[in-house]
């Protein structure tokens, strides 16, 4: 039997119906809604033959463990991901590739807005450590927009060696860091690139640290000392996209 997760909001059940419809299992939606764009997504349910059901509030609050849903939510079945092996392979055959790597990051809704960033970006691959979170939390789906279920990701036991295999393939590592030296714009993206956010409040472990090319960091003008993660994430990666000149 298949596993499936949840993921619940308009955008994200909007964007799985878009472009991975045939994943979708069933759509939930509360009865008697008056929203135009849930009315929008059950009719376009009904043209791909996807099952559809009204429920009350308390079920679909009941079902998610959450209130703010927005009204809608659905069931699809559980995704392929790519291991350290399948993801390398599939990097060769991109022309300089752009991979995001998050080091130890746990909440998921910092891990929701990376993926967002990341896939508006156009990133290939998001690499995720195995023992630190679970991508079938649907807070990540809501928060990303369903980017996380529409973004290739690998999901890897030891990152430390996953960047070897990357650098072993001709990719730059840059790992960002309130510490360092080197200005987030002083570094050349346009090649194979790996760009790695670390935890919030730790950064990145000193393991995964040493194995960068470069650290970076983003100026910081005010009296705060940094940013938060999902924002320096987005920051780096849009300057990524800029060299790369993409837009």
């Amino acid at each position: 039997m298949s596993k499936e997760s949840f993921i619940y909001g308009i955008n994200s059940v909007t964007e799985a119906l878009k472009y991975e419809s045939e994943r979708i299992v069933k759509i939930f939606f509360v009865e008697n809604h008056k929203n135009n764009r849930i009315t929008s997504i059950i009719r376009q349910s009904d043209k791909k033959n996807i099952l559809s059901e009204a429920v009350t509030k308390e079920f679909l609050q009941h079902l998610l463990s959450t209130s703010k849903n927005q009204g809608i939510a659905a069931t699809l079945k559980q995704r392929n991901y790519f291991d350290a092996k399948t993801s390398i392979h599939y990097l060769k055959n991109i022309e300089s590739p752009l991979v995001l790597i998050l080091d130890d990051l746990d909440d998921p809704r910092n891990i929701g807005a990376c993926y967002r960033t990341a896939n508006a970006v156009g990133v290939d691959m998001v690499v995720v450590s195995k023992n630190r979170i679970s991508l079938n939390s649907p807070v990540i789906s809501k928060v990303s927009s369903g980017a996380s279920e529409l973004t290739n990701t690998a999901i890897v036991s030891n990152i430390a060696q996953f960047i070897n295999k990357l650098k072993k393939n001709g990719f730059w590592i840059y790992g960002s860091s309130d510490t360092a030296n080197k200005d987030y714009r002083e570094v050349d993206y346009k090649d194979s690139t790996a760009i790695i956010i670390g935890s919030e409040g730790k950064g990145m472990r000193d393991l995964t640290a040493k194995k960068c090319d470069h650290l970076i960091r983003i100026p910081m003008k005010g009296k705060v000392e940094s940013l938060n993660v999902s924002v320096a994430c987005g920051i780096v990666l849009y300057e990524a996209l800029s060299q790369r000149d993409s837009f």
